[in-house]
């Protein structure tokens, strides 16, 4: 009986460990997808989206809103002058 106690623990302790797992990868996901993460951060990722089907799915559907996203952005030059005021408010709210 104490057995199954304990591997219903043990199986309860896995699955709470995943989810928090997934909740990093969560985190992760925008980061990852524009090339933004850390090493550590792609390694954790891609090991965990190699084992977990939801989450290799989100990053897949992710992957795929954002290239049909940038697909219909256009580039505009804006003169330096306004970046650079723009850059200046930016820094002034932080």
């Amino acid at each position: 009986m104490e057995a199954k106690f304990t591997e219903a623990q043990e199986q309860r302790a896995s699955e709470t460990e995943h989810e928090s797992d997934c909740d990093k990868v969560v985190k992760l996901l925008d980061a990852v997808v524009d090339g933004e993460a850390t090493p550590e951060e792609q390694t954790f990722f891609n090991i965990h989206v190699e084992n977990c089907v939801p989450c290799f799915e989100n990053h897949q559907k992710q992957k795929l809103l954002k290239g049909l996203v940038s697909g219909h952005l256009k580039r505009i030059i804006v003169p330096e002058r306004l970046s650079l005021a723009i850059k200046a408010k930016i820094q002034e709210t932080v």
